[in-house]
C-alpha cells in the first residue's frame, strides 16, 4: 500500500459504516447520501482496509491508498462528513484497527439485527452476487465445516469466509472487538427494529452523533429490500465478468452509478431484479440457529444494555 504520508493534501474518510450487512445500512448510506455535508463516492462500499477478505475486481480496483483517496477526490469543502459505507469491515479481523491507524479520530456507525435474520439475508446477498450456488440457505448452513476445509466451494466465490454464515452473523463477538478499540465518542449503533418503527428518529440521533444539521428529511423510502436476479446467467457476466474485459463492465458500472439519475438506475434494476419477501425458514430450522446464535445475543444485550429476549425466542 501507498503511504498515507505520500497523500497528503488529498480528501480522507472520517466517518465509516461498517455493518452488519443486510441491516438495512445501503438504506442509511442512500439517505445520508442526499445530505448536502455529506459524501458519499462511488464505489459505496470500498472495502479497501478489510485486506483479511478478498473482494471482487468487478467494480474497483484499489490497489493502494492513493487509490482508495481517489474516490473522494470530488468531495468538496462542504462536505463534512466523507463516508466509507462497508460491511465487510465488521467481519474482518483487522480492518478496524488499519482504519485507525490511517484516522484515529474516525467515527465509526454499526447497525444490528437478530444474527438469524443476517445470516439468512446474506447468504440471499451471495446467491444474488453469484459467490453461492446452494439456494437453499439450511443445505448451504450444512455446508460449512466442509467449505471451511476448502471443500465444495462455488466456482465464482471470491472470498469462501463470506459462506461462513455463523461468522459473519456473530455480531456479540464482533462488536466485542469492536467496543475494545474505540472510545465510546466514537461510535454509534443503530438497532433495525428502531430504524424500521422510526426512521426519522434513528437518522435525527445519526446526524448528532455526525455533527450534522437537520436536513429536513421526512421521506424514508424502502430500499435494499430483499432481491433477487430475473436473470442468473446475466447476473454471472455482470458481477464476475471474464477478466479479458473486467475493466469494461466495471467502466459502464461506474458510469451507471455516478452519472445516471436515481430513478433511471431504479428502472435498470427493475428490468433485472425481482424484489419479492424472503420464504420463511423451517420451523425447525429456525429453532437451530436461535439456539446456536443465542450466546451472540447474550453478548450484544451485555454490550448494549438493551433487552434481546424477542432474538433468543
Amino acid at each position: 500500500m501507498t503511504s498515507v504520508e505520500t497523500c497528503k493534501g488529498m480528501n480522507h474518510p472520517n466517518a465509516f459504516l461498517i455493518g452488519a450487512p443486510k441491516c438495512g445500512t445501503t438504506a442509511i448510506s442512500t439517505y445520508l447520501s442526499d445530505h448536502p455535508s455529506v459524501f458519499l463516492p462511488y464505489p459505496k462500499e470500498p472495502s479497501f482496509w478489510s485486506i483479511d477478505l478478498k473482494r471482487g475486481g468487478s467494480v474497483f480496483k484499489l490497489d493502494c491508498v492513493e487509490d482508495y483517496l481517489r474516490i473522494y477526490e470530488t468531495a468538496l469543502s462542504s462536505h463534512k462528513v466523507l463516508l466509507d459505507a462497508s460491511t465487510s469491515y465488521l467481519q474482518s479481523e483487522n480492518a478496524v484497527e488499519e482504519i485507525l491507524k490511517f484516522s484515529p479520530d474516525a467515527r465509526f456507525i454499526v447497525m444490528l439485527r437478530n444474527p438469524v435474520d443476517v445470516a439468512y439475508a446474506f447468504h440471499m446477498e451471495q446467491l444474488f452476487n453469484t459467490f453461492e450456488d446452494e439456494e437453499s440457505f439450511e443445505k448451504a448452513w450444512n455446508l460449512q465445516d466442509v467449505r471451511s476445509a476448502g471443500k465444495m466451494i462455488p466456482s465464482l466465490c471470491v472470498e469462501p469466509k463470506n459462506l461462513q454464515y455463523r461468522q459473519v452473523a456473530a455480531l456479540g463477538s464482533h462488536l466485542t472487538r469492536l467496543k475494545g478499540l474505540l472510545r465510546e465518542d466514537q461510535l454509534h449503533i443503530i438497532f433495525h427494529e428502531d430504524f424500521a418503527k422510526d426512521p426519522r428518529a434513528t437518522y435525527l440521533s445519526l446526524l448528532s452523533f455526525l455533527s450534522l444539521d437537520d436536513d429536513g428529511r421526512e421521506n424514508f423510502e424502502i430500499t435494499g429490500s430483499a432481491h433477487y436476479n430475473k436473470y442468473p446467467w446475466l447476473a454471472a457476466f455482470y458481477q464476475n465478468p471474464p477478466r479479458p474485459i473486467g475493466f469494461l463492465v466495471r467502466g459502464i458500472k461506474r458510469l451507471l452509478r455516478v452519472y445516471a439519475y436515481r430513478n433511471i438506475l431504479e428502472w435498470v434494476k427493475s428490468l433485472l431484479i425481482r424484489r419479492a419477501p424472503r420464504p420463511k425458514l423451517d420451523a425447525a430450522f429456525r429453532a437451530m440457529l436461535v439456539k446456536e446464535f443465542e450466546p451472540e445475543v447474550l453478548k450484544l444485550e451485555t454490550i448494549t444494555g438493551r433487552d434481546l429476549s424477542g432474538w433468543r425466542a
